[in-house]
């Protein structure tokens, strides 16, 4: 029983640390599809970011050299 404990918390721990790795995000950002213009908005900083699938990357200018990547 211990044993599956421990692989459960160890996939638990994997899975965030590789979902850290695919994104920059942070709570702040917040991406909505505008249809209309083709693009996407972040609601936190206004960035525009013309993409068919919604970003993985912030695009803050106030994080500038911070996104890890």
């Amino acid at each position: 029983m211990a044993f599956l404990l421990f692989i459960l918390g160890f996939g638990v721990f994997a899975y965030m640390v590789w979902k850290r790795r695919m994104t920059t995000l942070t709570r702040n950002c917040r991406w909505r599809q505008d249809r209309a213009a083709g693009d996407w908005v972040c609601a936190y900083c206004s960035e525009r970011v013309v993409s068919e699938k919604e970003p993985l990357v912030c695009r803050d200018p106030e994080r500038d050299g911070m996104t890890g990547l």
